[in-house]
């Protein structure tokens, strides 16, 4: 599994164009490590090519979305801590992040909002 992430507070980046390969338990310590209400964020490459990215929603909750990048818009869900944990557990034993349940597709915003 490949890793990527941005944690804005320490100022450390693996970028999102070159992921790394990663273990396990390095990806649960930057989970662990990312701040809250900042950008953060980190993000899988899976051996399929598929990208999911997690990123802090609000106090609570994660923002899980695998984009898709041909269609500017994104599935996504949002999950609570424990959730994304036993995500990232299963990500690295081969679960398909399309059989998340209830994934929302959703297009990105691409009109700008003044003129």
């Amino acid at each position: 599994m490949k890793i990527f992430f941005e944690n804005y507070a320490d100022d450390l980046c693996v970028e999102t164009d070159f992921p790394l390969v990663g273990s396990l338990e390095q990806a649960i310590d930057i989970f662990h490590n990312l701040p809250d209400y900042d950008g953060s964020f980190i993000g899988f490459v899976n051996d399929d090519g598929n990208t999911v990215q997690i990123s802090k929603y609000d106090r609570f909750l994660f923002l899980v979305e695998i984009p898709v990048y041909d269609q500017d818009a994104s599935y996504s869900k949002l999950l609570n801590y424990f959730q994304v944990k036993n995500l990232i557990e299963h990500l690295f034993n081969g679960f398909d992040p399309y059989d998340i349940p209830d994934l929302k597709f959703e297009q990105y915003i691409t009109e700008k909002a003044t003129k």
